[in-house]
């Protein structure tokens, strides 16, 4: 309405300029272009008043301004107040954002993430996941996250919609039908909403990786039943950690050197000789219950303490009482206890309860969860051992599904192995390359991601394992990294030898050190055509 109100205004002002007659310089009759009558009606309905033009009016020129000046100044003043009014509308505001970022996701073309819930998780997840140039398209029903998402220190620009992610429109308008969205990631801090767009994910688009966090058991039965491909439990996973620290030390250490780098050596071999000791677990809550569970499957003994039994059944021989409590813990045997776990909600209890064992015993094995990410500083003030926080595992464990989907497979296999077999994988990569310069990651053997190796396999070349583990331009020199796991349509390799025939489609997980042989070995086909050369004069070289 103020726009057709300052038309009619302006185009009737306009039209009257026109038709009035007016007269020159010389006293001829005159009449105004339509483009003068505009010109004129602008900076007059705007009072900002350059003067009568192009020559001085006639009376009935100057009767007819007089009559449009008071109309077309209410009506411009009318019209714009109008228009910055709308523009601080919120729904206004938040309607024209949604329509430019879903102009902006429809225009994506290169693969993306798209992570609903920008939380704690959501946030660590589009760090890591940005700082490996993977793009990421955000969704989270509050502003405030999506206000501090656009401030975030990322390596790329990541668009953040704040809308309800449980609602299917919004996940469409996100990007979940987008050709390029390779998976989505369910990690909002509510069950049922992370559930309901696990559901929508499935049914809207069932080719794309859902990862979805659950710390219920009825929750995540119901993920299972539609299909959803990774379900995250930061308390199960977590209690498993748990048990292999504390039997198969190996393994720990071979998860964290993959899914984070770390090597905690130490930390293994000093909770793998508290195995046989007895441990004290307080507060039976959701991670309680999960660690006693898999603690008490691999042996060690647990005794529990806590203070709400109606909650939940405890076990027999638990203690009820607040592990908070000095007498509480002399009575649990904390002074010849080989580790305690600190598991209630509370950030305070589990303080509390850490800084009481470590005075009655000061060799004991602290385990600590911590709910509050701003509460880094006094639980890393407390010398722990191990820190539980729910939203660290959930990013490990959706950061390697989302970036590195071999690496589960080759986790499945390897968690089936002996922990002898384990260590002796380590020892292998330990002599390859350093631990301080351990990294793992995926390939792929297509026009993409090694286009050299492409165009010759595709030509009838034979090309190996062997020959991406050696630099192309000096054949002799072996590089510092190895080949986990292969897998090509359901067939799959763990550990596959340099023999090995590479082909069009499979997918690799190496693990090592990346150099500058690895891209001119997947890039350059001149280089690897040298190697290749160079490896079959040697070959037949060799007696027989």
């Amino acid at each position: 309405m103020p726009l057709i109100i300052m038309i009619s205004v302006s185009s009737i002002s306009i039209l009257g300029m026109v038709l009035i007659p007016g007269v020159d310089a010389s006293g001829h009759p005159y009449h105004m272009t339509f483009f003068e009558a505009f010109y004129f009606v602008s900076f007059m309905s705007t009072t900002i008043g350059f003067g009568e033009i192009p020559y001085a009016f006639t009376v009935g020129q100057r009767f007819w301004v007089a009559l449009c000046i008071y109309p077309t100044v209410i009506a411009w003043l009318y019209t714009f107040g109008s228009i910055l009014t709308l523009m601080q509308d919120k729904a206004f505001r938040q309607t024209l954002y949604h329509t430019i970022y879903a102009r902006y996701v429809r225009n994506i073309r290169e693969p993306f993430y798209l992570v609903c819930g920008y939380g704690t998780s959501g946030r660590l997840l589009v760090h890591r996941l940005t700082h490996e140039n993977r793009q990421c398209v955000v969704i989270d029903v509050n502003e405030q996250f999506i206000s501090e998402l656009a401030i975030d220190d990322l390596h790329l620009f990541v668009p953040g919609l704040s809308a309800d992610a449980s609602e299917s429109e919004h996940l469409v308008r996100a990007g979940l039908k987008h050709p390029m969205c390779r998976a989505i990631a369910a990690i909002t801090d509510n069950d049922q909403v992370n559930l309901k767009i696990a559901i929508t994910s499935r049914l809207l688009h069932p080719d794309l990786i859902v990862v979805a966090r659950s710390e219920h058991r009825d929750v995540t039965a119901s993920m299972h039943a539609f299909g959803t491909h990774h379900v995250i439990d930061p308390f199960e996973a977590f209690a498993e950690d748990m048990a292999n620290l504390l039997v198969r030390p190996a393994h720990f250490r071979f998860q964290s050197l993959l899914a984070e780098r770390l090597d905690p050596v130490d930390l293994a071999a000093r909770a793998s000789s508290l195995r046989d000791s007895q441990w004290i677990l307080c507060g039976f809550g959701r991670l309680g219950q999960a660690i006693h569970k898999s603690l008490t499957a691999v042996g060690v003994k647990v005794v529990v303490i806590d203070a709400f039994p109606d909650k939940s059944a405890l076990p027999d021989g638990s203690i009820i009482a607040r592990g908070t409590q000095k007498e509480t813990l002399i009575q649990a045997g904390i002074m010849s206890a080989g580790g305690i776990i600190a598991a209630t909600s509370d950030d305070a209890d589990n303080l509390s309860i850490m800084m009481a064992a470590k005075q009655l015993n000061d060799r004991v094995f602290l385990v600590a969860r911590q709910e509050t990410r701003t509460d880094d500083a006094l639980f890393g003030a407390c010398g722990l051992d191990m820190i539980m926080q729910p939203n660290y595992v959930v990013v490990r464990k959706a950061h390697a599904w989302l970036s590195m989907p071999l690496l589960q497979d080759f986790s499945s296999d390897l968690s089936i192995v002996s922990d002898a077999v384990a260590e002796s994988i380590l020892k292998r990569i330990e002599a390859r390359v350093p631990v301080d310069e351990f990294e793992t990651w995926q390939l792929e053997i297509n026009d993409y991601e090694a286009p050299a190796i492409t165009e010759l396999l595709e030509k009838g070349r034979e090309i190996r394992i062997a020959d991406l583990l050696r630099d192309p331009w000096h054949p002799e020199k072996t590089q510092p990294y190895i080949a986990l796991f292969a897998r090509q349509d359901d067939s799959r390799w763990m550990l596959p030898g340099g023999s090995q025939p590479l082909q069009v489609g499979m997918k690799l997980l190496f693990c090592g050190h990346r150099t500058t042989a690895w891209r001119a070995a997947l890039y350059h086909k001149e280089a690897l055509n040298f190697a290749l050369e160079t490896e079959s004069l040697e070959e037949e070289r060799q007696p027989g």
